[in-house]
């Protein structure tokens, strides 16, 4: 599938009002055309600290879960979501780390020999498809926010990715009636954690050109 060739104007622009002072970290995304969706390339390697890091050889399962919302700047009504799940576990007899990935195309169960490589894949997002390009104006600014949780220790949060991962709205890509989670309580004004590790992220402002 071809790329377009430009698809993000950078800008040195505000970002939306935040009401509490849990400010996100800005972080330099890629953002590519591809097909009728806009897609985000970008790491979340601070999510795993040393202790992290070192507790994937333990053989027990790790779980990330992404939430991405994609909104217009000085807005917190998103245009679109997606909700990942990613879990990796080091198998002790094989010697090697399975990976589960939980996404809007569907699974995906794979292995990587190495310990940084399973780290890698497990905290990338390598072109994924956030939005449909009909709901991005060209010229209108927009922000992406992504929240990403280590092991999410709350069954009934664990319970809720599962169900909308399986009723097949993981994808999001369009507003939708009920995102998972609201927007402001889980990003802008986020309650304390159920979780060992939550990082969030803000990218630069961005915009669709006019061709």
């Amino acid at each position: 599938m071809k790329a377009a060739a430009v698809v993000v104007a950078l800008c040195i622009l505000g970002g939306a009002a935040w009401a509490d002072d849990d400010t996100p970290e800005l972080q330099r995304m890629r953002f590519v055309e591809r097909g009728d969706a806009l897609t985000v390339s970008t790491k979340i390697s601070q999510l795993f600290d040393n202790p992290a890091y070192n507790a994937l050889d333990s053989g027990f399962t790790s779980t990330v879960v992404i939430r991405v919302w994609v909104y217009p700047k000085d807005s917190t009504a998103p245009i679109s979501f997606v909700l990942l799940r990613r879990q990796v576990v080091y198998n002790l007899w094989d010697e090697t780390y399975e990976l589960r990935f939980d996404e809007p195309s569907g699974r995906r169960d794979f292995k990587e020999k190495r310990k940084s490589e399973a780290l890698r894949v497990l905290t990338s997002l390598d072109d994924l498809p956030i939005a449909r390009l009909s709901v991005i104006p060209h010229e209108q600014i927009f922000l992406l926010a992504v929240q990403v949780e280590l092991n999410p220790v709350s069954r009934e949060t664990l319970a809720a990715v599962r169900r909308w991962l399986t009723q097949g709205q993981g994808g999001g890509l369009d507003r939708g009636g009920a995102f998972f989670g609201s927007f402001v309580s889980v990003f802008v004004n986020p309650k304390i954690p159920e979780a060992d590790r939550v990082v969030r992220l803000r990218s630069q402002p961005f915009f669709r050109p006019t061709p």
